[in-house]
């Protein structure tokens, strides 16, 4: 028995090590980073589900309100474009703190959300989604801020990670709700009305957000948007605000367009298709912790550009292949990029500003996504119906390319202190 504890010790133990090594963090984590990572995970919880009904029921969805695939990927567009109302809460968290907008932020998500489960027309519906995307912009923005201020800095794109974790299970679980929008009439209305339970979270969210000890403790006075658009951290905005564009340019069609790709074009049913989304995605969900991993361990630009790469290569192998195994694997990959790319993108983006400007910097990146996928989906309205909807997805791929190449400019911010002023020299 001596024995062969020894030779588990010596040779078993150490094997796991190395393969569980690249989901673990590089790091422990304090109770404090905890507590904040368990908070954000839940607000996370509510984005997730949200903002992904859109998607997950837009076969059902768009029968429902009379609209053509170009004419839905019109008004979604529209929506998002928007949601660049959400540009004054990072403004205010710059200058009152990160948790009053957060919280607002949180609740239009959900209001929004429940608003398109009661619309009757098609613009009221886009009116609805346009609130939603303004919240879920203030998210991505102000969410990352208060974890990225709030953990230890050796395990910041892992604790990251938790947050998009949570998101991306959110989707899965508007995923599940799938079956139900398919009844005819109108049940396309059940899994956005769904959305209202997360009103039941909003109190205890109020109670445990808090504020940011950076802003706090720091008091550096805020900065100005003419800092970001002109002055000295303008390169390196517009350089971080691009990539954000041109990522989700791709991936909104990309996403937006999966079910339909697979029940009206490869011929699944939706059970099946739940079960393709489901399992790909899972196992895919491993990119969180592994790109989050590789961001602490090796730097933020190297992950950030493997992670890219990963999901347009399985993205356009959803688009291009009629085979269901070759179909898993690539929406595995695809999923695996697209997760690794939250952790290792959303710490880059949080510590190439300083704290008087973070908040406005990433809530504009955020809208600048959110605008890159608009312009995806108002593209889409003028070339699915004419050349194809994977001949779309293929030409919105050459901007995930150029997104990979651009962040090769960025400089490494492994390890910084977010409450020291970072150099805006590239």
């Amino acid at each position: 028995m001596i024995a062969r504890t020894a030779l588990y010790s010596r040779f078993v133990s150490p094997w796991l090590r190395r393969v569980l090594g690249p989901l673990l963090p590089v790091d422990r984590f304090t109770s404090s980073d905890r507590r904040i990572v368990a908070v954000i995970w839940t607000a996370g919880l509510v984005q997730g589900f949200a903002q992904s009904q859109v998607s997950a029921t837009l076969p059902f969805t768009r029968a429902g309100l009379g609209l053509s695939e170009g004419e839905m990927s019109m008004l979604l567009g529209i929506a998002r474009l928007a949601a660049f109302a959400a540009l004054p809460l990072g403004w205010i968290a710059d200058r009152r703190g990160r948790r009053r907008p957060l919280l607002w932020s949180v609740t239009l998500v959900v209001i929004g959300g429940t608003l398109a489960g009661l619309a009757m027309e098609a613009w009221q519906f886009g009116t609805a989604q346009a609130i939603l995307r303004t919240g879920t912009a203030g998210m991505g923005g102000l969410a990352l801020v208060l974890l990225a201020e709030q953990v230890s800095p050796v395990i910041r794109a892992y604790a990251i990670s938790f947050y998009g974790a949570a998101v991306s299970f959110g989707a899965g679980l508007a995923l599940m709700t799938l079956p139900l929008a398919d009844g005819g009439g109108e049940t396309w209305r059940i899994p956005h009305l769904l959305i209202a339970l997360g009103f039941l979270v909003l109190p205890l969210l109020v109670r445990t957000v808090p504020e940011s000890h950076v802003f706090v403790e720091d008091h550096e006075p805020a900065g100005h948007w003419r800092d970001l658009i002109s002055g000295m951290w303008a390169r390196r905005f517009w350089l971080v605000a691009v990539v954000g564009l041109l990522v989700s340019a791709f991936s909104a069609v990309a996403l937006a367009f999966s079910t339909t790709r697979m029940i009206d074009h490869v011929g699944l049913s939706t059970g099946s298709t739940v079960i393709v989304a489901l399992l790909g995605g899972t196992l895919g969900g491993l990119g969180f912790f592994v790109g989050g991993h590789l961001a602490d361990a090796w730097g933020r630009r190297r992950a950030t550009v493997i992670s890219l790469l990963l999901a347009l290569a399985g993205g356009l192998v959803i688009y291009w292949s009629d085979s269901v195994p070759v179909i898993v694997v690539a929406v595995m990959v695809s999923s695996f990029g697209t997760f690794a790319f939250v952790p290792a993108g959303g710490a880059h983006r949080t510590e190439l500003f300083p704290t008087g400007l973070r908040a406005s910097a990433n809530t504009a990146v955020a809208n600048f996504g959110l605008a890159g996928s608009a312009a995806g989906l108002i593209l889409g309205r003028f070339t699915i119906d004419q050349i194809g909807l994977s001949e779309t997805i293929t030409l919105l791929g050459v901007g995930m390319a150029a997104a990979a190449l651009l962040t090769l400019l960025l400089p490494e911010t492994r390890g910084q202190d977010l409450s020291a002023t970072p150099t805006a020299r590239l």
